[in-house]
């Protein structure tokens, strides 16, 4: 979730809103919703170009009818103009970045085929080189009919939007909580390519215009959890596959797009008092790269030296919003963000909320006029001087750290066991541990030095390889490692009536002052703060610091068979200090552990 700042093209968009097209849907007289045809003919010639890469969403009859509509139009010249557009993105990230850009300025002009610039753009390659073979394209494959024969297709995400919207109307929430008059609302939505969301706030005649376009930001900052949004998730910074520890929740699904609604808004709200100079909290951003420079060579939002100050603001804003829906997935959402890094959530969450206070009390204006007092807040959390202790007693360990850490190492090793009696089971988990090998290869392909990817049996590790970052695969019977490192981990596997199960160690050791997780359990229904519970067919991922070199982690990645055990195997996008899947919920906790320097 980008903020853009194009200050000479804002007021454009504006005219663009005015004359929405007639596939919009109005939530009200000042809230207006749509899957938008620019954004739409976009991933239609990206599709062409490209096919079912990264950035394609798999729309399953939607995709088809596309290939059977413009195959035949593949070898358009605009097709080979985005081609060599995105030739000259270096990473996946960068490509994300690219397209975002690409689909903001299309949406500063009128529907296809006219495709008008509604103002003067300042961007000659766009409008004398690629909007004038666009055109051709909408108009040679009479592309509105196929947008507008295809509304049914779009139902589905806009239903969900809608719901989101219903559930705290942003007009009525603004006005009320953030001081906001004045102002309408628009979301245009992509549909068949994933365009990292972003913000605006145009302003015409005294009039501002807020919203978004793009969609959820994937799976990285926000993972994924459901049905409906495995679906339309894409990792957009490596591209890695997505595991299925998901749920069906329609609930969830409005939450998640409830948080990026309000989270643009918080830009918006936020950005002219963070607009002015940032540069005494630098700092701030520079604990988090300190402690992990891969994520914030990779994440766009650290290529600006304060960009996570701006995305916190919105972030803190966007929790501050779900509290008044649902204050587990506020917390829930304000740990996720913290384990990104932003170790100042908590304390800039309330500083936010008492602005909103002071603006339903009349001491504010707006919620931008005390920007400039929850930002010296974080002053007084965080000094130069104590910030990276302040961040060690914040920030939960985390798999995500824990793989960012094996790239300043140079080194990770992966161990399976051999100790189970059935070998097909040794091989099986060896195959397992292959394929997160193979993932984390392709995971550390943008970090500039090696990282040396080892896969290795349990009887093979030496003294010196169990200080480095290690991945563990299979339970304590199988795997020998795993055996001797389980004090050390905050659940174990307990047999229960000739079964295996997975519980919580503080219950059964008693060990309870080690880890202090904060736990969170997601069913269908509802997010609960709840302690853990013993569960069947449990799927399991936690890191911990590693005993041996506590400035190095250890991963556990198991199950309850070996077929649970290869649900992880892309373990790189875990916000949480742990998981536990049983197929019907999803649990998950935060634990710090600072390093006693």
């Amino acid at each position: 979730m980008v903020v853009l700042k194009r200050p000479a093209v804002l007021i454009t968009l504006v005219l663009l809103i005015v004359a929405a097209p007639a596939s919009a849907y109005q939530e009200s007289s000042s809230v207006t919703l749509e899957i938008n045809p620019n954004a739409e003919l976009l991933g239609v010639v990206y599709y062409l170009a490209f096919g079912n890469d990264t950035f394609v969403v798999d729309r399953g009859d939607y995709i088809r009818e596309v290939e059977a509509y413009f195959g035949e139009y593949r070898n358009s010249k605009v097709v080979s103009i985005i081609q060599d557009y995105f030739s000259n993105a270096r990473s996946i990230s960068e490509r994300d970045y690219y397209l975002m850009m690409l689909e903001y300025y299309l949406l500063l002009c009128s529907e296809p085929p006219e495709l008008k610039p509604l103002t003067d753009l300042d961007y000659p390659w766009f409008e004398e080189v690629f909007l004038p073979a666009l055109r051709s394209f909408a108009e040679d494959t009479n592309f509105m009919e196929f947008y507008r024969s295809h509304q049914n297709y779009y139902e589905e995400d806009l239903s969900i939007y809608r719901r989101a919207l219903s559930l705290l109307p942003p007009d009525d929430f603004m006005a009320e909580q953030a001081g906001v008059s004045n102002v309408r609302y628009v979301f245009l939505h992509p549909y068949l390519v994933a365009v990292h969301g972003h913000s605006f706030s145009p302003e015409l005649n005294g009039i501002t215009y807020w919203g978004a376009g793009g969609m959820i930001p994937l799976v990285r900052r926000i993972p994924q959890r459901t049905f409906w949004s495995y679906k339309t998730a894409r990792d957009t910074m490596f591209g890695l596959p997505l595991n299925r520890d998901v749920i069906n929740s329609s609930y969830l699904d409005e939450l998640i797009y409830l948080g990026f609604i309000y989270h643009e808004l918080g830009h918006d709200a936020t950005m002219p008092a963070l607009n002015t100079n940032l540069r005494d909290y630098e700092y701030l951003q520079d604990a988090i790269e300190e402690d992990m420079p891969y994520l914030a060579r990779y994440d766009m939002h650290f290529w600006n030296p304060a960009g996570m100050i701006y995305e916190g603001f919105a972030d803190a804003w966007e929790d501050y919003a779900l509290s008044h829906v649902d204050g587990n997935y506020s917390l829930l959402a304000m740990y996720m963000q913290k384990a990104w890094g932003e170790f100042w959530m908590e304390s800039l969450l309330y500083s936010l909320q008492d602005c909103a206070l002071g603006v339903s009390a009349g001491s504010y204006p707006n919620l931008t006029a005390c920007v400039p007092e929850a930002l010296e807040s974080l002053k007084k959390l965080a000094s130069p001087e104590n910030v990276s202790i302040v961040y060690e007693n914040e920030v939960p360990v985390t798999p995500l750290r824990a793989f960012d850490r094996a790239a300043q190492t140079g080194r990770v090793i992966i161990v399976y066991g051999t100790q189970n009696p059935d070998k097909s089971g040794v091989e099986y988990d060896k195959a397992t541990a292959e394929m997160i090998a193979e993932n984390l290869r392709k995971f550390y392909s943008q970090w500039p030095g090696h990282v040396e990817v080892l896969v290795k049996a349990d009887r093979e590790v030496t003294k010196e390889d169990l200080k480095e970052n290690l991945v563990l695969i299979g339970g304590p019977v199988a795997n020998a490692l795993v055996k001797s490192f389980e004090g050390q981990f905050p659940f174990k596997f307990v047999q229960v009536t000739g079964d295996w199960k997975l519980a919580y160690a503080c219950d059964i050791s008693n060990n309870c002052t080690t880890y202090r997780p904060v736990f969170f359990t997601i069913t269908n229904e509802s997010v609960k703060r709840s302690t853990y519970l013993l569960t069947d067919n449990a799927s399991v991922i936690l890191t911990v610091r590693n005993p041996f070199n506590p400035e190095n982690y250890v991963t556990w990645i198991a199950g309850e068979n070996r077929e649970l055990t290869r649900l992880y195997t892309n373990p790189t996008y875990y916000l949480s200090s742990y998981e536990v899947y049983d197929g019907k919920e999803i649990q998950i906790g935060f634990y710090v552990q600072p390093l006693s320097s």
